[in-house]
């Protein structure tokens, strides 16, 4: 028998729990190799040591000392979600740049009125055009796309409002 062999079964040959064929040719092997015969004595060795080890109990004021470390420790914070303060943050600076911009420009408040009427009168004939030309494309699948287009955006807001009742709820918490 080779070292290699035997090396692996040693644990089972201190146990006495290999087959009767195998434990005499570990034996046979262990008379001629020191090498083996030095690896079971650590195999006893070892074993003796795991023999005379104890469960060791822990200190009379154990869950005492713990929990008053635990008391002494900070609450955990809850967490927050930024994303409603970055909106409240956006609109407000929104806000405050339109304001800016008004009393920076000078115009008249009439003036500012009638210049957003019409840019949103050009902006809505814009879309007009651009509508046109598509619906100039793509022939009679237009009343399908615009559909599937309505659709999408329903379930846009859908999840925008979703989105914005989670955070909602979880700020509260």
């Amino acid at each position: 028998m080779r070292c290699s062999s035997c090396e692996p079964l040693l644990d089972r040959y201190f146990e006495g729990t290999l087959k009767p064929p195998v434990m005499r040719a570990i034996s046979a092997h262990l008379r001629s190799c020191p090498h083996c015969t030095a690896l079971l004595d650590e195999v006893n060795v070892i074993d003796a040591l795991l023999a005379t080890t104890r469960a060791t109990e822990p200190a009379p004021n154990f869950t005492f000392a713990i929990m008053a470390e635990v008391r002494s420790m900070p609450a955990p914070r809850k967490r927050h979600h930024p994303a409603p303060r970055l909106v409240a943050l956006y609109i407000a600076l929104a806000w405050a740049a339109a304001i800016v911009w008004f009393i920076a420009s000078g115009a008249s408040p009439r003036a500012m009125g009638m210049a957003s009427m019409h840019a949103v009168a050009r902006l809505g004939s814009i879309f007009t055009s651009f509508a046109a030309g598509g619906a100039h494309a793509l022939g009679h699948s237009t009343a399908a796309l615009a559909a599937i287009g309505i659709v999408v955006l329903a379930l846009d807001i859908a999840v925008a409002v979703g989105l914005a009742r989670f955070a909602l709820r979880e700020s509260r918490s």
